[in-house]
């Protein structure tokens, strides 16, 4: 009953590792078939010792695969350990953040980290502009008594490094988790997919494209190929019409019909118009519009006059209005009126 049990101490697996947050992922070997997701292990010895975490589960171990490091789980005292040289590079990373904002330095500190030998520290900053911090490094390593090193990162790397939240509200980004390498994200994947190019909804956090768009870029390309393009004129089971809309994956045709209204078609029942075809819808059209824009242009002529004739009535009204004022305000009765009214005003003294 113990065989399997030591059959499994002695056999090798593999696992994936990491030593830092959403770095490369190094294969390991291990005894242990217990490690599990997320546990910390130990690689090396002595002042080359290092801790990493689980990344993959253990595997059988291939024969052919003899010059990968062993690892194990790691020590509470190695984590304790880890756990001071941690809060001890925090706060070095404020005293370096308090020395660029002293200087100016046009950089964004993200990151530091003290060695496992614990005689260098090492910095991770991002910057638009190359940073000539050659003095700020030796006045640095005097004043933390650590040989410090300054490590220029990109933008994208500084949102992997952050664990920013995602945008589509997933806990942490992709690149802070699963993605290792940084494809070359082009506008283009985004057209393929019928996505309107807003750099709001397009651009992620790092301020560039965003690279999920590449994970379905190759599906639409190749689901794409045989669709007409948006624009195109189209007979359809209910009359002719041009292409408003396209359903890439279900290949689906939304259709503005001439007739009026939109209907969605299956791709096998719409055909293109010959160009000898939309010459003639195009003239057709033209005709039909152009007599509408005769009678619109008729009856705003009419309704022009109506108004100008209504204006005219109203200026001849008032005119009217002011002349019999003006003839009644001049009559004998009137006259005597404002006569008897000045007479019987009372005297200034």
């Amino acid at each position: 009953m113990t065989l399997p049990a030591q059959k499994q101490e002695s056999s090798l697996y593999h696992v994936g590792i990491q030593y830092r947050i959403a770095s490369t992922i190094f294969q390991a070997a291990t005894r242990d078939a217990t490690l599990r997701l997320g546990e910390r292990v130990s690689s090396g010895e002595g002042r080359n010792m290092q801790l990493a975490t689980i990344i993959t589960t253990p595997t059988e171990h291939s024969p052919q695969d003899t010059n990968l490091p062993t690892v194990r789980r790691a020590t509470a005292q190695e984590i304790e350990h880890e756990n001071v040289r941690r809060e001890q590079a925090l706060l070095h990373f404020n005293t370096c953040k308090e020395k660029i904002k002293e200087r100016a330095l046009p950089m964004k500190l993200t990151d530091a980290e003290i060695t496992e030998g614990e005689s260098k520290i090492i910095f991770t900053f991002s910057a638009e502009d190359r940073v000539d911090f050659r003095s700020f490094v030796k006045e640095l390593s005097n004043l933390l008594r650590l040989r410090v090193e300054m490590r220029h990162i990109g933008s994208r790397d500084e949102a992997k490094y952050r664990g920013c939240l995602g945008a589509c509200g997933q806990v942490t980004t992709c690149c802070s988790t699963f993605l290792r390498q940084f494809r070359s994200i082009s506008i283009g994947m985004a057209k393929v997919q019928g996505l309107a190019p807003n750099p709001q909804k397009l651009t992620g956090l790092c301020g560039k494209l965003k690279c999920c768009l590449s994970y379905e870029s190759e599906l639409y390309a190749e689901s794409r190929k045989g669709l007409l393009k948006l624009g195109n004129v189209v007979h359809s089971p209910k009359g002719v019409g041009r292409i408003f809309s396209i359903d890439i994956l279900r290949h689906v045709y939304s259709i503005k019909l001439d007739e009026g209204g939109v209907e969605r078609f299956r791709v096998d029942e719409c055909t293109k118009l010959s160009h000898t075809e939309v010459t003639e819808r195009d003239e057709r059209f033209e005709q039909k519009h152009k007599g509408e824009r005769e009678r619109t242009d008729e009856s705003r002529k009419h309704s022009e006059m109506k108004q100008s004739l209504i204006r005219s009535a109203r200026e001849r009204q008032k005119v009217q209005d002011r002349i019999e004022s003006s003839t009644s305000s001049n009559t004998p009765a009137e006259k005597s009126r404002r006569h008897r009214g000045r007479r019987h005003a009372p005297q200034k003294s």
